[in-house]
């Protein structure tokens, strides 16, 4: 669940995990997610593999796709879990969910998306500032409905 929570708050999409223990004695689990490009791939790999690293002791035991610009699937093998990053055409051609349809899946639900939903359903809007872009100010309030003799002199 650690993978799939990183590759969540990295921004990777549709995340499924199989249990893949019954059948396969390489691994217990596979954590399959979508990615937008390459690159998002190869950095959420070597993010993974550093964590991993950093948690356990150890790096991978193999990986793929980490070199050239074409790549369009990612493995890492991190021994118990194998975790498959797919540009989506990718994901769609090799259809690992179809092809182990007949093992569990592990709950998991993306935070990522949810708080993403939220925001986009609120009634913000972006503003630029003298600070640069960044300020929310609530809807149907801009800077042409703001009367300048309601702030306090600077003076």
């Amino acid at each position: 669940m650690t993978l799939a929570t990183s590759l969540d708050e990295k921004q990777a999409s549709e995340i499924t995990i199989l249990d893949v223990s019954g059948p396969l004695v390489i691994a217990d689990y596979f954590v399959i997610a979508t990615v937008r490009s390459t690159r998002q791939a190869q950095s959420l790999a070597r993010e993974l593999d550093a964590a991993s690293k950093a948690m356990r002791g150890r790096r991978r035991r193999h990986a793929s796709g980490l070199d050239g610009d074409e790549t369009n699937w990612v493995l890492l093998d991190f021994d118990e879990v194998v975790v498959h990053l797919f540009l989506p055409e990718a994901r769609s051609y090799y259809a690992l969910e179809t092809l182990w349809a007949d093992v569990p899946r592990v709950p998991f639900e993306s935070t990522a998306s949810s708080a993403t939903d939220e925001e986009a359903a609120g009634d913000e809007i972006r503003q630029p500032t003298l600070d640069g872009f960044g300020a929310f100010l609530p809807g149907g309030d801009s800077e042409a409905d703001h009367d300048p003799g309601d702030e306090p002199d600077q003076n």
